[in-house]
């Protein structure tokens, strides 16, 4: 058995999805491994908090998270964590607004308002580095702080005090859903491909345990490509009970962007490339003070294996 700590329910995110199509389609079975699915009472809004410290300190396996985590506790010699299978293979941020935009793109951004209503750190700093690159000067976008609470944003929007807001899809979904807001342009392909969330262990527990994890690995690579080929009602059918919060038809059309966005790995294997861009932009944003090795946080053998097979 694996127990899998998904973090407390601030951490639910409808992208966080591979794991349940292999339990429901029966691939962790098959493969001959328990996965056993676990929350945390405390938030992930730290480095230490959430699922990564139920991992470092034995409460479970493995957990599902982001290798900008990882990445900063290997910088500051904190913990040891290793990032053994891909889950979000891109940036699952958006922008939105109350009109549909054509042919927009951030350079369209200059002069105009934006509410960051997700207010994460790294997804800020991330977009910031965007709209850098697409050729803005620093505060040619003026970058509102959310309430954090989007349907207030929205009302903010709806008085003509901002332009656009910034929130993940996720968190759109609803209000794109009922026609509330429109989606202007998902961040996914402004970054690249980048290993925005995988699966994480402690390389000791890795080792102890290798084919229990081999088997997880290749059921999630059974997922992935299931998720790719499953229609958006009967991908929805698995997640939506996960997320009771949110109506059907608004996790529907979240995976279905998610998916048309590039979000979902087309393998369990993280790529170097993606790795040493994501790295990079992480350290120009200062969150890490030097891209850090590849091998000293990511294995890839059972990603590997499994997508060979």
């Amino acid at each position: 058995m694996l127990r899998l700590n998904l973090g407390d329910p601030s951490e639910a995110r409808i992208y966080y999805a591979a794991h349940l199509i292999a339990e429901a389609y029966g691939f962790f079975a098959q493969e001959g491994v328990d996965v056993v699915c676990l929350r945390t009472a405390s938030g992930g809004h730290s480095v230490w908090g959430g699922q990564v410290s139920a991992v470092l300190s034995g409460d479970a396996d493995l957990c599902i998270g982001g290798p900008m985590v990882v990445m900063r506790m290997a910088q500051d010699g904190a913990a040891q964590l290793t990032c053994f299978c891909a889950a979000v293979a891109g940036n699952p941020w958006a922008l939105a607004a109350l009109e549909d935009a054509e042919d927009f793109s951030l350079a369209a951004l200059a002069g105009r308002r934006v509410i960051d209503s997700g207010r994460v750190g790294t997804a800020t700093m991330s977009f910031q580095t965007l709209i850098g690159e697409a050729g803005l000067a620093e505060g040619a976008v003026t970058l509102i702080e959310g309430e954090g609470d989007l349907a207030r944003d929205r009302e903010t929007l709806a008085r003509g005090e901002a332009d656009y807001v910034l929130h993940s899809l996720h968190a759109l979904a609803p209000m794109l859903s009922d026609g509330t807001l429109r989606l202007v342009m998902p961040l996914t392909a402004a970054m690249g491909p980048v290993p925005w969330s995988a699966y994480i262990a402690r390389p000791e527990t890795l080792a102890a345990r290798r084919p229990a994890f081999a088997a997880f690995t290749r059921a999630i690579a059974r997922a992935l490509e299931a998720m790719r080929l499953l229609s958006a009602r009967d991908l929805a059918g698995v997640v939506a009970p996960h997320h009771p919060d949110m109506e059907f038809g608004a996790v529907r059309l979240g995976l279905s962007l998610y998916r048309d966005a590039g979000l979902f790995p087309e393998t369990p294997v993280i790529a170097r490339t993606e790795f040493d861009r994501f790295a990079d932009l992480l350290t120009r944003i200062g969150w890490l003070s030097a891209p850090p090795a590849f091998e000293a946080v990511v294995d890839t053998d059972l990603a590997t294996l499994a997508a060979r097979t």
